[in-house]
């Protein structure tokens, strides 16, 4: 007798904890579904963009004269002549002699 009423009890802290999960759940998921964390700024960047777009700009755009920027303009300059330094005479101590200070 004192066993079936401790397995009694263990049912119903069983059943009672699972429903108590079930209803957490139920409650986190509502929640979620109900309240939102997106700011409407955000909202508005991610709205899908309109799929009709203005062929004849885009066309006129295609067709337009290619510009080149300052920077990839290679200006025509001619090298200048490099000059190498000339040495001086050899010395007295590349001939085998005493260097004199």
């Amino acid at each position: 007798m004192i066993q079936s009423m401790k397995q009694k009890d263990i049912l119903i802290i069983v059943i009672l904890l699972f429903i108590f999960t079930l209803v957490s759940i139920g409650s986190g998921i509502y929640s979620n579904s109900v309240t939102s964390t997106i700011s409407e700024s955000i909202n508005q960047d991610i709205a899908p963009i309109d799929p009709a777009f203005d062929t004849k700009t885009i066309d006129k755009l295609k067709s337009r004269e290619r510009t080149l920027p300052s920077y990839d303009i290679e200006a025509v300059v001619s090298p200048a002549p490099i000059t190498l330094p000339k040495l001086p005479p050899a010395s007295n101590a590349s001939r085998g002699g005493k260097l004199s200070l």
